[in-house]
């Protein structure tokens, strides 16, 4: 949910100060305001129906607390959940060897997952690392592409995320149908205040609209993953040249 900014725990990956291994992340002057509240602790409530959400967010509290291996293990666990933003973070995390060992070719398999739907803030990162990588680490990558799309591509991760959402969703519906109020811990929010905010109770009416909203993001772009079909294993390379015809302005041969 838009409490989290998307590319919240990728600012640390562009930090301008080095940093030696293990040692706690320090944002730049500008980023402060905006740490200080991606630590505030994650709504567990949220994890009843968007886990991809839910665990980025505590890979985010994780990254900037120092915790990188905890950081991972909570991004992979939320890519599981369909979290683009969070296979996007282990791409960049792995290919440049941000607070982990360097893999190029895992992190441009993560990336090429990451770009499964076209996002213009992901596919051009994707495109980029595809042409800096040489032929031995492309054949890597395809195989630790093969290995992760089992578990994480949208063709698997994306009806996971769904059913999980729209079992829970179809009971908060049932009671808004009969008029009651609605606690989530963490998610619902006092009368008259901001849902991001987290709080009380609410209408049950107006949380499923929130919901429904909710659920439009953070699955945008998913009824168009139409860069590969189903399960279907091709070469990474055919990826960026389906992915380059629909994206014009990036061009792989540039």
């Amino acid at each position: 949910m838009k409490t989290y900014v998307v590319l919240s725990l990728c600012l640390g990956l562009t930090l301008a100060t080095a940093l030696q291994a293990g040692e706690r992340p320090e944002p730049l002057p500008d980023q402060k305001d905006q740490v200080s509240k991606l630590m505030a602790p994650c709504p567990a409530g949220l994890e009843r129906f968007l886990p991809g959400d839910y665990y980025f967010c505590a890979a985010t509290r994780h990254y900037w607390s120092g915790a990188f291996g905890a950081a991972r293990e909570s991004l992979k666990d939320a890519a599981a959940w369909a979290s683009k933003p969070a296979q996007y973070a282990l791409g960049i995390m792995y290919f440049n060897g941000d607070r982990t060992e360097k893999n190029r070719p895992l992190g441009l398999a993560w990336l090429a997952l990451a770009a499964e739907r076209h996002d213009p803030v992901y596919e051009p990162a994707f495109i980029s690392a595809f042409k800096s990588v040489s032929p031995d680490e492309l054949a890597q990558a395809n195989v630790y592409w093969t290995e992760l799309k089992a578990k994480y591509a949208d063709a698997v991760a994306g009806p996971r995320a769904e059913r999980r959402f729209d079992r829970e969703y179809r009971q908060i519906l049932w009671l808004a149908n009969f008029g009651g109020g609605i606690f989530i811990d963490g998610v619902t929010a006092p009368s008259g205040t901001d849902p991001s905010i987290g709080g009380g109770v609410q209408s049950g009416l107006s949380f499923t609209h929130y919901l429904r909203e909710q659920k439009e993001e953070f699955f945008y772009g998913y009824s168009e993953h139409v860069t590969v079909g189903d399960m279907q294993l091709v070469p990474i390379s055919d990826v960026v040249r389906r992915t380059q015809k629909s994206s014009p302005d990036h061009p792989v041969g540039e």
